[in-house]
This record gives structure tokens, C-alpha cells and sequence, in this order.
């Protein structure tokens, strides 16, 4: 399974200058804000990234200012980058406490958008956000597959899988056996929007999710925390902390440190800048979600793992009897 690194466009610090990073994901949000829509046509140019390059719609980032995006002002900033692999569709994503109708008019309007895309070109990746209402989300993939899209994005899990405020009770198992359904009935390529992490990464490997993204990477560096090996994050920065996340002790830093060591972590000398250089705690945190797919060793998540896994082996002893 593929981890694709969320990234502003002219962003520091460029993990894939340091070391290998499979692919990278930009959004048209922050294309329509900075300079470089101007002309150019290369984005890889810019990014100082000769491998594979997603394009996000950029829709939350919109939503969050308060603005829907006109797909045709969209559709004229795919156009400007040839080196793009796939452009993902504007999609309107369901709340959770949306009713039946209201799920309906976003599916559809999500629908709509991507006809008009895909009619102009040929590399729009589908995107659907997750529901607890899932027959009805199972209806629009199976409508979206009749496109014979390379693959299906799936967004909208963290607030079932991740966060589980104000969603139904059990929604993380609900979600991730959605995602393992999915991808047993219908043997296509998933990409989930989102979710890598490294809690959750050994989770999507086996149920073979083909793909995630994260751009938490940089967020969490800049509020002086650090990505754990196997789920979590610690503040290193000598900082007062505000929200999420313990301080780190001298065990988590010496966990953190023989799990950068023992993978191979190429700036593994500069250790110590982990407390002081946002860029320093960056380049650990995309490394290790890169990396980091040891299942969680307690809680909720190794849980559902055990769960899930006895679920994959059934369905493999039943596929050869």
C-alpha cells in the first residue's frame, strides 16, 4: 500500500529531496491562491518532484472559507498541468446527521460534477465521502464503477475513524468493514482520502486499500509534536501544550530514535533538532508515516485489526476450498 504525502505547493521542508516518497498530493485550493496558476503548466517544476503527482479539488480547504467552488473555474485549473496523474472530482461531502434526501442531493450533485470532468479528462479519479447510511453510498460506487474509473477515492472517514465525536456508536469498525466490503465485492483500486497514519495503516494494508494520503505530516511538526511508530504523537518542543498528544519522555524519544535508526532514516545524526527545527520534527513525521505499519500493540485499533484479520483468513480459507 501506497502512502501519498499531502503538500502545499511551495512548502518546506520537501521530504522527497531527503529520501524516496511514492507519490505526492497538491490541491487546486491552494494552486488558485499562489502565484504559480499563472502559467508554467508544470507543477513538478515547482514542487522539485520528478514522480507521481495527485491534484485535489481542494473542496474542504474551500468549505473552510466558506466558498463552493464552480466546477468549471476547476475545471480550468486541471487544465493548466499536464503532469498531473489524477485529478480528483469536486465532491459535497454528507455530514453525519444528514438525512436521506439531503445525502441524496450531495451524492448526486458529487455525481454531476464528475460527469462534466470526465468528460474533459481522462484521468478524474471518482471521490465519495463514507456515510453510516451505506446502502446508499454502495449505490453511488457501483454507479461511479460504470465509468471504469483507475480507481475510487473515499474520503470522509476521519470523523468516523479517527475522531468518533457525533457519529454513531461503533462507527470506526462500521467504517474501516465498509472500506474491507467494498473492496472484496467490487476488486477495484480504493484510495482513501485522508487516513494514513501509523495507527491505521496496518489496518488499510490488510484489507488491501491500494492507497492513503496525509498531510498531517507538517501540521504536527508545526505544533512542536512528532509522529510515534505504531500510533500516537508526543510534543517535543518544550512548548506549552494546548491540545492533543502527551509530552514526550526520554523512553518515547529513545522508541522514536532506534525506530529511525533500524529504518534506515537518512538524518538520523541530526536527532537532537527535533526540539528546536519545525523542519527537523517534518522530515521524522512523514518518514515514519511512510513507514511505520507494526500493528497497534493494545486498544481499540488492534481490536479491530484482530477482528478484521480473522475476517481476510476466513474469506482466503473459503476462496481455496
Amino acid at each position: 500500500m501506497r502512502i501519498i504525502l499531502g503538500t502545499p505547493v511551495n512548502s518546506r521542508p520537501k521530504p522527497w529531496l531527503y529520501f524516496r516518497v511514492p507519490a505526492i498530493m497538491v490541491n487546486a485550493f491552494d494552486i488558485m491562491r499562489s502565484r504559480i496558476s499563472k502559467g508554467g503548466h508544470v507543477i513538478k517544476n515547482v514542487l522539485q518532484y520528478d514522480g507521481e503527482v495527485w491534484m485535489d479539488s481542494g473542496g474542504f480547504q474551500f468549505l473552510r472559507y466558506g466558498k463552493i467552488p464552480d466546477i468549471e473555474d476547476l475545471a480550468r485549473v486541471y487544465d493548466q498541468y499536464w503532469d498531473i496523474r489524477y485529478f480528483l472530482n469536486l465532491d459535497y461531502p454528507p455530514s453525519p446527521t444528514d438525512d436521506e434526501h439531503n445525502l441524496e442531493l450531495k451524492l448526486r450533485g458529487s455525481l454531476h460534477n464528475y460527469e462534466y470532468l470526465a468528460k474533459k479528462f481522462d484521468n478524474v479519479l471518482p471521490v465519495i465521502h463514507y456515510h453510516w447510511r451505506t446502502n446508499i453510498i454502495t449505490k453511488y460506487v457501483i454507479k461511479y464503477l460504470d465509468f471504469n474509473p483507475d480507481c475510487i477515492a473515499i474520503g470522509g472517514l476521519v470523523p468516523y475513524v479517527l475522531i468518533s465525536r457525533g457519529v454513531p456508536k461503533d462507527s470506526r469498525r462500521s467504517a474501516l468493514r465498509f472500506l474491507l466490503n467494498i473492496k472484496r465485492e467490487t476488486n477495484t483500486c480504493i484510495h482513501v482520502l485522508g487516513l494514513g497514519s501509523p495507527v491505521i495503516n496496518p489496518i488499510l494494508k490488510l484489507i488491501n486499500i491500494d492507497s492513503t494520503d496525509t498531510s498531517t505530516w507538517r501540521v504536527k511538526a508545526a505544533y512542536g509534536k512528532v509522529v510515534m511508530p505504531g500510533g500516537g504523537e508526543r510534543h517535543v518542543s518544550g512548548r506549552a501544550i494546548n491540545f492533543g498528544g502527551k509530552e514526550a519522555t526520554s523512553d518515547d524519544l529513545m522508541r522514536l530514535y532506534a525506530f529511525l535508526k533500524a529504518t534506515g532514516f537518512p538524518m538520523i545524526d541530526q536527532f537532537n533538532e527535533i526540539v528546536t527545527s519545525f523542519e527537523y520534527r517534518a522530515l521524522v513525521n512523514a518518514w515514519v508515516v511512510l513507514n511505520s505499519f507494526k500493528v497497534a500493540s493494545g486498544g481499540v485499533f488492534k481490536a479491530i485489526y484482530d477482528e478484521l484479520a480473522r475476517e481476510v483468513t476466513e474469506q482466503i480459507i473459503e476462496g481455496t476450498r
